[in-house]
């Protein structure tokens, strides 16, 4: 609160509210992006404290989250009108960072589950 909005209180009108701005598509996208690290890396933390040693091999796991929020944003700039190269592009774009999204949970996985 600032100085008018005390003044204003003080007088009995209302004070002014800014008008709420809410989060775009794109920025929702990358904040479950940013969620889904959290918990890795809370994980990861868990396990090195109660274990007394970190995890090896784990940068497919760390990898995926970032190509799939890739794909994803690939696919919302489409949708929201910024259609550069049409809809073939969009779909080998997000294709193939999906299809690498996979490709290292299926390399990253087995190695993880050997070291537990």
């Amino acid at each position: 609160m600032d100085e008018r909005d005390l003044e204003q209180e003080q007088q009995g009108q209302t004070p002014r509210q800014e008008p709420i701005k809410w989060a775009t598509p794109m920025q929702r996208l990358w904040a479950w992006v940013g969620v889904v690290y959290m918990v890795i890396l809370v994980l990861l933390t868990t396990y090195a404290l109660a274990r007394g040693a970190y995890l090896g091999g784990i940068a497919g796991i760390m990898l995926a989250p970032a190509l799939a929020g890739l794909g994803g944003s690939v696919i919302l700039r489409y949708r929201e009108g910024y259609r550069r190269g049409g809809p073939v592009v969009c779909v080998l774009l997000a294709g193939a960072a999906f299809g690498l999204a996979i490709w290292n949970l299926i390399q990253a996985v087995p190695n993880l589950l050997s070291q537990l």
